[in-house]
């Protein structure tokens, strides 16, 4: 007790100093008025302390205490530093010394035991003057409830922004799907209708005409079902993006976009664009495709430019109206802002994409980018000269023999229809997926190979790109329900001798697999430019 006597007579003394400081600093008369002040403040739901600049509290009322879990004669006299964890001593500094002349606001984290929660406390620093003496006024208040729930919205958002993500994903699955089966189920099963029809057709030359008009006017209904069921599957998920990738995807669908609306498209797109992970490939495109949208429904603008860019590290989508524009809270990321920048976020989100949009009375301008990793980007095919256009006029020996390559077995069966009544063609073999395809044509060395592009294990293309290295002899007919013309000059640059679309076989694959049999091409794109020239 001896020793803690003279410590108990300083503290007694600090406590008067303090309370003439805390008088000084409020201004506080000795009269019923200053003591209402007081008892006011003392009574305050928030802190409120007074403090030298070098963060020594002066004053404090109690509610300052109880956010400090430190008893109110422990908190006077003591430095601001030694309730608060080391984490946030730079900023106190910081507003301690800028509090003297401006007012500072901020979050600080403050002690708590290992068992209790992470507390935090929103302290506003207030520059006043006591005489001469230069001191801060401290209002604090308890933040960390507001802290949590903040934190809490932003996991919901997150996890909602996860689950929005993921159904856009599941929507595009479904999509794919979709287009696949009506693409290799019904499509398939139409194609041989048409053709079994179209035989009957020709048989039934010189009989009824009535009957031979009745056959052929379900043909032509047919025909227009089956265009009517490949046009909503490329809309439901264009079968270039699995087959070519994302370059001639939007090639393709660019070119339908400007004759459905009108608008004059610019684009700046890589004549050959490498392959990379098909969820990327898929983004971009969905990203593009509700940004054009927005373009014809919302712009106003005549024209629109359209670029594609890559490098080592991203791929970089930008599309560009000359329209009206829209204010920066029409693209908040709000909801208010609608669900298809909403979407076109999502989608970037789920391969660590990102959307930069901006938009003023001139136009809209939006990027979409997309990272790659080293090993992602897949080498472009390179395409050579065929070899075989080098050769002489010697003439070629005729053998007739055909590999039919599909993976349905109807439409394999329907090809087998058409050549039955052709007595110089002999089908040799069947295959019914790419690799089978290549290892039959290694061992039978056919003439020809009737080939569908869409197989399992390995396309079309890419088979016809193992013959020619293999150094076979092989010519190669493509054969495809796909009629978009940049598919049939990418299927002419990789050496491919003609391009049959399965809706015109009865009248083409014959008459095809002749002509390229004989040495020449068949091309509707060439056989069309001709007949213009």
């Amino acid at each position: 007790m001896r020793k803690s006597a003279p410590t108990q007579s300083r503290n007694t003394k600090h406590a008067a100093n303090i309370g003439a400081d805390q008088r000084d600093l409020f201004d506080l008369p000795e009269n019923s008025q200053g003591c209402s002040f007081r008892s006011l403040l003392n009574n305050l739901g928030t802190g409120v302390a007074l403090a030298s600049v070098e963060g020594e509290v002066l004053w404090a009322n109690p509610r300052l205490a109880e956010i400090f879990a430190t008893p109110l004669h422990k908190v006077v006299g003591s430095r601001l530093k030694t309730f608060v964890r080391s984490d946030s001593w730079p900023f106190l500094s910081k507003a301690l010394k800028e509090g003297q002349w401006k007012s500072v606001k901020g979050n600080m984290n403050v002690l708590t035991d290992d068992l209790s929660p992470k507390r935090v406390i929103e302290l506003l620093f207030i520059p006043i003057m006591a005489g001469e003496r230069s001191a801060v006024e401290i209002v604090a208040t308890d933040v960390t409830e507001l802290e949590q729930t903040t934190k809490a919205l932003k996991q919901s958002e997150a996890s909602l922004h996860s689950l929005s993500a993921r159904l856009l994903q599941i929507q595009d699955e479904e999509r794919r799907r979709l287009a696949r089966d009506l693409h290799d189920t019904t499509g398939q099963e139409l194609s041989v209708v048409i053709m079994a029809l179209d035989h009957l057709a020709k048989q039934l030359t010189g009989s009824s005409g009535e009957r031979q008009r009745s056959v052929l006017d379900c043909v032509n209904r047919l025909r227009k079902v089956e265009s009517d069921i490949r046009t909503l599957s490329y809309v439901l998920h264009p079968p270039l993006l699995d087959e070519m990738g994302l370059g001639s995807a939007l090639g393709w669908y660019l070119d339908g976009y400007q004759k459905r609306t009108g608008i004059k498209v610019e684009r700046e797109i890589p004549a050959s664009v490498p392959r990379f992970a098909l969820d990327k490939e898929t983004a971009l495109f969905r990203v593009m495709q509700e940004c054009l949208t927005n373009v014809y429904r919302h712009s106003g603008s005549a024209s629109v430019y359209v670029r594609l860019s890559v490098t080592p590290s991203a791929i970089e989508a930008t599309v560009l109206d000359c329209g009206k524009g829209f204010t920066a809270e029409g693209f908040s990321g709000k909801p208010k802002s609608g669900v298809g920048l909403q979407s076109m976020k999502g989608r970037l989100q789920i391969v660590g994409g990102s959307l930069d949009v901006s938009s003023d009375a001139t136009g809209t301008r939006v990027v979409a980018t997309v990272p790659l990793e080293l090993d992602e980007v897949l080498a472009s095919q390179e395409r050579q000269d065929d070899p075989r256009d080098h050769r002489g006029s010697e003439e070629q020996v005729l053998r007739r023999r055909i590999l039919i390559a599909d993976d349905h077995l109807v439409a394999r069966r329907g090809i087998r229809t058409l050549f039955d009544n052709q007595p110089d063609l002999e089908i040799c073999g069947e295959a019914s997926d790419g690799v089978e395809a290549l290892e039959r044509a290694k061992e039978l060395k056919p003439d020809l190979v009737i080939l569908d592009l869409s197989m399992p294990k390995m396309g079309g293309l890419t088979v016809a790109s193992y013959i020619r290295k293999a150094g076979l002899e092989t010519k190669v007919l493509v054969y495809t329900s796909h009629s978009y013309s940049q598919l049939e000059r990418t299927a002419m640059a990789a050496g491919c001798d003609g391009y049959v679309v399965k809706s015109d076989a009865t009248h083409d694959l014959v008459r095809a697999t002749r002509t390229v049999l004989n040495g020449g091409r068949f091309y509707r794109t060439q056989m069309a430019n001709a007949q213009s020239a």
